[in-house]
C-alpha cells in the first residue's frame, strides 16, 4: 500500500473496531470492550493492540498491528483488521512494554558508560536521587533554549523526574546512584522541567525531562563514544528499514533497524500506572541481540548519518525477528517541540 493509504486505514480502524466489538447485546457483553482494551492493566485478561506503519513486500508499506495480550492473537478482532487491510497487515505479538530504569544490585566493575564521566558524555549513566530506590538511566543528549541560555541534559521523565514525582530543582547525579553516584561528589545538574503523563483516554507522545547543568560542569555535546560524532538533528523522520544506532547505560553501543513507525495505542507500564502512547517508533536489534535493555531509557538514537532522530524510552522482552524484544522511542522532533528546545552538537 501507499503510505497515505496505510495512514488513512490506521486512523479509521479504531472507530470501526470500537463500533463492532464494544456493543452490548441482549445476550450480554461482547467478548471484550475495545475501550477497555486500550487502557487495561497488563494483569487483566483484557487484550490490547497498537496500530502503525510497517514495511511492505517491496518498497511500499503495510499496516503494523502490535498485540500486547496473547488472547488477542487469532481473534475475530485481528481477523477484522486483516480483512480491512486486504491482507496488507503485519501482525506481531510484543507482550508487555515497560519503561525500564535499571534498579538492581550494583556491579563491582563497570564499563565507561556506567562510570563517572567528566566532561559529561552522551550515553552515560545518570538519574535522580531517592532514598528508597537505587536507580540509573541514560543521559540522552544536550539541549538549549532557542533564545540561548544555559545548557541542559535531555532524558526521559522517568529517568530525571521519577515519573513526575521528583521535585523541580532536585539534584541529578552522574553516574546514577545505582552505579555509585554520590550526591556530594557527583551532582551535575538539577531538574528543570518535565512533560507530564496523561491518563486515559488522553494519549501521550513523549517521555521527556530536562535538567539544567550546574556551573563548572563541562560536557561534550557531540561525542558518541563507540559510534562517532553527532552530526546534528535529523530533518526528516525515521522511515521503515532505516539503520539506527545508540549508546546507553546498560547495553552500551547497539545497532538496529526501524520496524514500524507512527504506532498509536502502545501501552507502556510505569511505576505510577499504564499510559498509552501515540506516534511511536519501533526498533529491533541487529543480529541476535536486543537493541536495548532496562537502564538504556533516555538514550539518544541516531540515524545512519549520526543525526539525532529519536529518544529511547521503553521496550518489550518479546517480539522482533530475533525474538529478543523490541525497543520503542519518541521521535526527537516531537520531543524537542514539546520541551521547546534545540539539540546541541
Amino acid at each position: 500500500m501507499r503510505l497515505e493509504s496505510v495512514r488513512d486505514l490506521k486512523n479509521s480502524l479504531p472507530r470501526m473496531l470500537e463500533k463492532r466489538f464494544s456493543r452490548v447485546g441482549r445476550g450480554g457483553a461482547a467478548p471484550f470492550s475495545l475501550a477497555a482494551a486500550r487502557g487495561a492493566s497488563f494483569a487483566s485478561t483484557v487484550p490490547s493492540y497498537a496500530l502503525g506503519v510497517s514495511a511492505g513486500k517491496k518498497n511500499d508499506y503495510r499496516l503494523a498491528v502490535r498485540i500486547q495480550h496473547r488472547s488477542l492473537m487469532g481473534s475475530e478482532l485481528v481477523a477484522s483488521i486483516k480483512d480491512a487491510a486486504k491482507g496488507e497487515a503485519e501482525v506481531r505479538y510484543i507482550g508487555r512494554v515497560t519503561a525500564g530504569k535499571r534498579a538492581v544490585s550494583k556491579r563491582a566493575t563497570r564499563p565507561w558508560f556506567q562510570s563517572r564521566q567528566r566532561p559529561l558524555l552522551i550515553g552515560s549513566s545518570c538519574g535522580y536521587l531517592r532514598s528508597d530506590l537505587v536507580m540509573a538511566g541514560t543521559l540522552g543528549c544536550f539541549v538549549r533554549r532557542k533564545s540561548g541560555g544555559p545548557a541542559l541534559i535531555l532524558s526521559n521523565n522517568h529517568v530525571l523526574a521519577d515519573e513526575g514525582r521528583y521535585r523541580k530543582g532536585g539534584p541529578i547525579v552522574q553516574p546514577g546512584a545505582l552505579d555509585g553516584g554520590d550526591p556530594s561528589r557527583d551532582r551535575v545538574a538539577k531538574l528543570s522541567s518535565f512533560v507530564k503523563f496523561r491518563s486515559q483516554p488522553k494519549d501521550n507522545y513523549v517521555d521527556a525531562a530536562v535538567a539544567a547543568i550546574d556551573a563548572g560542569i563541562e560536557f561534550e555535546p557531540a561525542e558518541l563514544r563507540g559510534i562517532g560524532t553527532l552530526a546534528g538533528f535529523a530533518s526528516q523522520p525515521l522511515d521503515i528499514r532505516e539503520e539506527v544506532h545508540k549508546v546507553g547505560r546498560t547495553t552500551g553501543v547497539r545497532h538496529g533497524r526501524v520496524t514500524a513507525i507512527e504506532l498509536d495505542g502502545v501501552l507502556v507500564e510505569y511505576d505510577t500506572g499504564i499510559f498509552s502512547f501515540d506516534n511511536q517508533i519501533e526498533i529491533e536489534g541487529e543480529g541476535s541481540r536486543p537493541f536495548s535493555d532496562a537502564g538504556d531509557s533516555g538514550s539518544l538514537i541516531v540515524d545512519d548519518e549520526l543525526r539525532g532522530a529519536a529518544l529511547l524510552f521503553a521496550g518489550s522482552e518479546e517480539g522482533g525477528s530475533n525474538d529478543r524484544g523490541l525497543t520503542y522511542a519518541n521521535p526527537l522532533r516531537a520531543v524537542l517541540s514539546r520541551v521547546k528546545l534545540e539539540l546541541l552538537f
